[in-house]
């Protein structure tokens, strides 16, 4: 797989072709999103809702649902939320396919409500797009932290260096009005 500023690069050199999708550490790395989200989450949501119908049949209880929910379906996307880029629509899939398993069609109460507390009257559902965003979140503790390093901090580092590195993170900055240090110094 071409990488970097030859990742369009259709050469074969020695007569070997490159491949366009690479599988590392169980994850296809492929600069083609829409085959990513189908290699991905796609797949995933088909298992999901497979899962739901082997588990529609055995008459749980609301609270059984929801522990089936958390414990069984989420699990099966927080790793690819925690390393992929989790569309919209992915998400709503998602939370549809869920929510319908658990009311047996429309929803009986407001979204919101089911993700409060039981003495709130709810019943402690996940909210899987606020747990992807904090998942994401999770990353700058990890950025911070002196004692965990690694390629993917260097290679952070080196892609933001045209923004000012990972110095960029201790600032107070509109992210609207930010340019790249290259083209402030071509201004001189």
């Amino acid at each position: 797989m071409w990488i970097g500023s030859l990742q369009y690069c259709v050469d074969e050199p020695l007569g070997v072709k490159w491949q366009k999708c690479v599988k590392f550490l169980g994850i296809f790395i492929t600069y083609d999103v829409q085959l990513q989200v189908e290699k991905y989450f796609k797949q995933r949501l088909k298992k999901i809702r497979n899962t739901i119908n082997l588990w529609k049949l055995r008459g749980l209880s609301i609270h059984g649902k929801v522990n089936i929910i958390k414990s069984v379906l989420l699990p099966k996307m927080i790793y690819l939320s925690c390393v992929l880029n989790t569309s919209p629509e992915v998400i709503k899939e998602f939370n549809s396919l869920v929510f319908h398993f658990l009311w047996n069609g429309k929803d009986k109460v407001t979204r919101c409500s089911t993700y409060a507390s039981y003495d709130l009257g709810g019943l402690k559902m996940i909210d899987y797009e606020n747990m992807v965003k904090a998942m994401r979140l999770s990353w700058l503790k990890r950025i911070f932290d002196e004692n965990c390093g690694g390629f993917w901090k260097s290679y952070l580092n080196h892609s933001l260096g045209s923004y000012g590195g990972l110095f960029l993170f201790n600032c107070n900055y509109d992210p609207n009005i930010l340019i790249p240090l290259t083209r402030l110094k071509g201004r001189h």
